[in-house]
């Protein structure tokens, strides 16, 4: 059995009770697996780099132009 659809047709040849253990199988199998995922970051959060503490890092305390403004200054409108 490599396909859902052969699982499925599988399944649906067992007698009603062994289609009702093999769920709850599969249920605290399931239960298992995502407790052990809980202490995994969620797929939404993703830890970004900390951007000002490495700016900080590289020059210290200097600042830099921001280099846009100054464009925008020089630009006839």
């Amino acid at each position: 059995m490599s396909t859902v659809t052969e699982i499925e047709t599988a399944l649906k040849e067992l007698p009603l009770e062994e289609a009702q253990r093999l769920a709850r199988w599969l249920q605290k199998y399931l239960d298992r697996r995502t407790a052990g995922d809980s202490t995994r970051a969620s797929p939404g959060a993703i830890k970004l780099p900390d951007y000002a503490a490495r700016r900080r890092m590289i020059l210290g305390d200097k600042v830099l132009p921001n280099m846009v403004m100054l464009g925008r200054e020089q630009e006839r409108w």
